[in-house]
């Protein structure tokens, strides 16, 4: 593939020095004359080399033996350029903007509109003066073409790889989370694992109350959080307005089963509404306590502040009330509760006090959503661009962590000419539905945007449409990732509404593919080992004795060692209590028969007792070991506390010890020597 694209590139500039050389040395230009019936009709080179380029993102063999057909046509044709045109190339491509290679399309295109003509029949008798194309022209303009071919194969490898992740992304797709895998290292050993889809970095997705059920066409599996926008406050009472139908926070629980973290938006850019609001304490309360009961309700995880259009002397009353909210949510929320604020690209008022919103705010979303020429360039204005406006903010010594992006899928119309004013905000649905896949996109290559032209009748351009799309989106989120910072915002969802490749360069870059090792298994069953009796013997009672260490010291870690419990303790719990019922039987029997003058009537009775407590002991640690008794080992490890066998044995024998002082001491004396035990 490589080849063949560093072929076809080798190809067009041939095509193009081939072309100059046939006008300048043969000194004749075609001139058009009545066409007759057996004339072949010649297609001049820059028509065919529009033809030829008509690559687009993600091509497909049967595109690209269609340009091979065309290359062959081209070199059996007469090819034919003039001075005009080079240089007009030359100068078009000396802009920045035009550095791309959709631009060259466009410019070659524009460039065979304004000669008009297509079709050229070939003169014997008519001769002119020869263009003057000289060779710094030719040298000039292959410089400039060969980087932009080098970075459409760059886009083209790109694309590829990008479809690759997109499609071992989209297996994992509605995957149960507890579905088990295993990874075969060797003939007999493997790796149970788990497979889930995670997050490089916040991926937020504001929905606007107003898009309704469009948030059913969402892919929130590329979302780590839902944000419903936009309660905005009635500047007389405090209170939220009551404008959002209920029925729209359907999307909140649709999103949280789908995995995402959900959040609501506190919006307004009503400065008269916003500095009533920040003046009194009261309608503050009053503003909290009705947006309460939905952040409990619906369990949301946090909350983003989008106040814009703040003043100066709002700066110490917004962080009182950013407080006030952050204490009262998180008092009355059980689960944790994130604030998010939005600040303007550029705080001209200096009315956003970041060192002090730092320890309150989680995260920090710096709004590129303003209306632009473009409205989000990577480079550029200080006050407006990307790079230079994060810079500034990590001045701050704020972590680039706590820093999003929000872009915006709306692009912004712009009149050309005398007027050269901001129109309207136009969708992207909106920009794909009037500009089709098959008309070419321009694109500004230093400040990484998109735009299309609107013209009139007579082909004069009167307005312009700057946007983002999966090109320039692409190149903003390995910014974003490249430089660490917190993610990104999209403002508003449902703007794409019937497009998915918006959707498709967020996925492959933000998702990632998590792997969770659990353990190591054998493949094959083990090779079973023929022991002698003796040896299983001591295996036994290796095992029983380790068995007896952790229940002496810590039991608990039975349970985590993935204990297999037997009954040897059950079997010898019931021998102890075989032999004390014949000890106690032959007891019984020798002091009913002989007295208590029986001479080993005090060892029998020792042994008895011993018995006894042997019986007791090995009872209790089979109690323990067993899982079906309130009391004994328990299935979950968390539940389990540790109290070791020989902290108990110990509490018995203390009480037999003092059981025995008292005998002693206070029983005995009190008997004669014959009614002694």
């Amino acid at each position: 593939m490589r080849c063949f694209k560093r072929s076809l590139q080798s190809l067009f500039i041939f095509f193009i020095l081939f072309s100059l050389f046939t006008t300048a040395a043969g000194g004749n230009i075609l001139q058009q004359q009545p066409k007759p019936k057996d004339t072949v009709v010649k297609v001049k080179l820059l028509q065919r080399i529009i033809a030829a380029l008509q690559f687009r993102k993600n091509a497909r063999a049967r595109e690209q033996q269609r340009v091979i057909t065309i290359i062959r046509s081209v070199l059996a044709d007469s090819l034919i350029a003039t001075a005009r045109d080079i240089q007009q190339l030359n100068e078009e491509l000396s802009l920045q903007q035009n550095q791309h290679f959709d631009s060259l399309k466009v410019l070659i295109d524009e460039i065979l509109t304004n000669r008009g003509t297509d079709t050229l029949y070939v003169s014997d008798t008519t001769v002119l003066p020869s263009p003057g194309i000289t060779e710094k022209d030719i040298i000039s303009l292959v410089n400039k073409i060969i980087p932009i071919l080098q970075q459409k194969e760059k886009e083209d490898n790109n694309a590829a790889i990008m479809q690759e992740k997109l499609k071992q992304i989209r297996l994992l797709y509605g995957r149960s989370p507890d579905k088990i895998d295993t990874l075969r290292l060797n003939d007999t050993t493997g790796r149970r694992y788990k497979l889930s889809l995670g997050h490089k970095a916040h991926v937020i997705g504001i929905h606007p109350w107003w898009m309704e059920d469009r948030y059913l066409n969402y892919n929130l599996a590329a979302l780590s959080t839902f944000n419903f926008h936009g309660y905005t406050a009635d500047g007389g009472t405090g209170k939220i307005r009551d404008i959002i139908p209920p029925a729209t926070l359907k999307a909140l629980p649709f999103a949280r089963q789908a995995g995402c973290n959900a959040m609501f938006t506190l919006y307004d850019q009503d400065a008269q509404n916003i500095d009533k609001l920040l003046r009194d304490e009261q309608r503050q309360f009053r503003y909290i306590d009705s947006i309460l009961p939905l952040i409990q309700q619906h369990q949301a995880d946090g909350v983003n502040i989008w106040f814009s259009k703040l003043h100066k002397h709002q700066r110490t009353s917004f962080n009182r009330f950013v407080l006030l909210l952050s204490n009262y949510i998180r008092h009355n929320m059980e689960q944790p509760c994130n604030i998010m604020i939005t600040i303007p690209a550029y705080d001209a008022e200096l009315a956003y006090d970041l060192r002090t919103l730092d320890s309150i705010a989680s995260h920090f979303l710096i709004d590129f959503t303003t209306p632009g020429r473009p409205m989000a360039p990577l480079k550029g204005d200080a006050a407006h661009a990307i790079e230079p406006v994060v810079s500034r903010y990590l001045n701050l010594q704020i972590p680039p962590e706590k820093f999003i992006l929000l872009l915006s899928y709306n692009g912004s119309k712009w009149s050309t000419g005398i007027k050269n004013r901001f129109e309207k905000l136009v969708p992207y649905r909106e920009i794909r539905a009037e500009f089709p896949s098959d008309t070419s996109v321009m694109y500004d290559e230093e400040s990484v945007a998109a735009f299309v032209e609107e013209k009139n009748e007579t082909g004069d351009v009167i307005a312009e449409i700057w946007f983002d799309d999966a090109s320039t989106l692409d190149v903003k989120y390995d910014y974003i990732l490249n430089n660490g910072l917190g993610g990104v915002a999209i403002w508003p969802l449902g703007a794409d509404d019937g497009y998915a490749e918006l959707w498709d360069v967020m996925a492959a870059k933000f998702i990632s593919i998590d792997t969770t090792f659990l353990d190591t298994i054998r493949l094959l069953p083990p090779p079973e080992i023929h022991l002698s009796w003796w040896d299983r013997v001591k295996l036994k009672l290796n095992k029983e004795v380790t068995t007896l260490d952790y229940l002496f010291t810590d039991p608990c870690e039975l349970r985590n060692l993935h204990y297999e419990r037997d009954r040897f303790f059950m079997y010898v719990t019931f021998c102890f209590l075989v032999l004390a019922l014949l000890a106690g039987i032959f007891y019984s029997y020798n002091i009913r028969m002989q007295g208590t003058d029986w001479k080993w009537r005090k060892i029998s009775l020792g042994v008895l007792i011993a018995f006894v407590l042997l019986s007791v002991l090995f009872g209790g640690i089979e109690m323990f070991l067993n899982r079906e008794v309130p009391f004994g080992l328990t299935e979950h490890p968390d539940s389990c506390y540790t109290i070791p066998l020989s902290d108990l044995v110990m509490v018995f024998s203390a009480g037999l010890v003092v059981g025995i002082l008292i005998m002693y001491f206070l029983v005995f004396p009190l008997i004669g020597d014959r009614e002694k035990p």
